[in-house]
């Protein structure tokens, strides 16, 4: 880890490392930027601590949307092979979208295009927030952004190709949204409080808000994850968080609290595939209940839905699990080249562009999470990252074979 701070890989990281007996490693390295005091810190460049809070990019993906859409098929009320048109409507059907299932939509094989085009954060898409200097992330432009989200154009036929996309999460996002609004998952007493009186605005609004607030209430609370959320609506809290770029473009300032990702801010702060913030802590509170699983048809996640969501689905076509990825070495892709290096091809795993990675490996019975500000100042050195996060990961499996202490 000093390693890449000095290499400028990225500023600060904590590093986590479990198993069974509980937490071998937790611990920060660094600081917030490379010396320039972040945006709501008084002056100060802070370290970075366990407590540290980090824009988590797409490890939303598998923290938070996954995990809700696999326990509403756990319990009963979603089938993987449902198709999304018949959740959101037949507006979704264009485009040959009609045959697209929820499975499509986990194993990335949709035909979705990677991401929508234009970004919702920029003038051609034409969201009124790009107009003001200084863009408010609130909740202006979500029926547009639902609109195309509907309207959206396959690049491929349906369940053909593997291509990882944005577009899948944004729209399981409002499955999930849709589902916890109809079966009453959650009332209107239990929504965010930027969302009350507003959910009457228009589906695209209402499914956002009611997927934040089962996510909240059925993973962030029943996890008893304090530090997590889809941003925090008190400003005092964005000290905490370390900063992701220096947006000159849109935001015109450093990211600091608030989702990097574009389209993720565009839609207020809340989206299926970006905008979770947390800690090195609470994501080993999200993830260990899928390395050790419960039997009981009652428990977070229980055994034979975490065997469906986590193992590789279709090696010829790509390592990915359900949501996850794998670090299979023999399927294309291989688990975005093997980030969890040499830990089990088994591992699942996944990566966030601020920088981001879980690895758990069901083998060892073992979790790797790394969290870092890898886009602050601005994006850069790919190769760099990536081969930290093999050799922390690579580093972690051999200490733990030999029986040598993790420090």
């Amino acid at each position: 880890m000093n390693n890449a701070i000095a290499n400028k890989i990225f500023p600060g990281c904590v590093a986590l490392v479990s198993n069974k007996d509980g937490i071998l490693l937790n611990e920060g390295f660094g600081y917030f930027t490379y010396g320039l005091p972040p945006p709501y810190n008084n002056g100060i460049n802070p370290p970075t601590l366990p407590t540290t809070r980090f824009d988590m990019a797409s490890l939303t993906k598998v923290t938070t949307t996954t995990t809700a859409v696999a326990q509403f098929y756990q319990r009963g009320e979603l089938s993987l092979h449902q198709k999304v048109g018949d959740i959101l409507g037949e507006k979704f059907n264009v485009h040959g979208k009609q045959d697209i299932s929820i499975l499509n939509l986990l194993l990335h094989n949709s035909g979705f295009y990677a991401d929508p085009d234009p970004f919702w954060n920029t003038p051609q898409f034409g969201c009124p927030q790009t107009a003001p200097y200084y863009p408010l992330e609130d909740f202006e432009c979500s029926e547009k952004i639902y609109s195309s989200i509907l309207d959206e154009k396959l690049l491929s036929p349906v369940g053909r190709d593997y291509l990882y996309s944005d577009l899948n999460f944004l729209t399981l996002a409002h499955v999930v949204g849709n589902l916890a609004e109809r079966l009453q998952k959650v009332s209107v007493g239990e929504l965010r409080e930027d969302c009350s009186g507003l959910v009457e605005g228009g589906p695209g609004i209402a499914q956002l808000c009611y997927f934040e607030a089962y996510v909240r209430k059925y993973v962030i609370e029943d996890r008893q994850c304090s530090s997590s959320g889809f941003g925090y609506l008190d400003k005092a809290q964005w000290a905490y968080c370390a900063p992701a770029e220096n947006d000159t473009d849109f935001l015109h300032s450093t990211y600091q609290g608030q989702v990097s990702d574009g389209n993720a801010f565009a839609s207020g702060g809340i989206a299926g595939h970006a905008g979770f913030f947390s800690t090195t802590e609470d994501v080993l509170r999200l993830v260990s209940p899928l390395l050790f699983p419960q039997a009981s048809s009652e428990a977070y996640m229980n055994e034979t839905t975490v065997a469906l969501f986590t193992k590789i689905y279709n090696r010829t076509q790509s390592s990915r699990a359900l949501g996850w990825n794998t670090n299979d070495p023999n399927a294309p892709d291989r688990g975005w080249n093997q980030a969890c290096g040499s830990l089990a091809s088994e591992t699942f795993m996944h990566l966030g562009y601020t920088g981001t990675m879980i690895c758990a490996d069901p083998v060892r019975k073992v979790l790797v999470v790394l969290l870092t500000n890898h886009v602050y100042p601005v994006v850069q050195n790919a190769a760099g990252i990536h081969q930290a996060r093999q050799d922390f990961a690579t580093a972690v499996q051999k200490a733990y074979d030999n029986g040598n202490q993790i420090v």
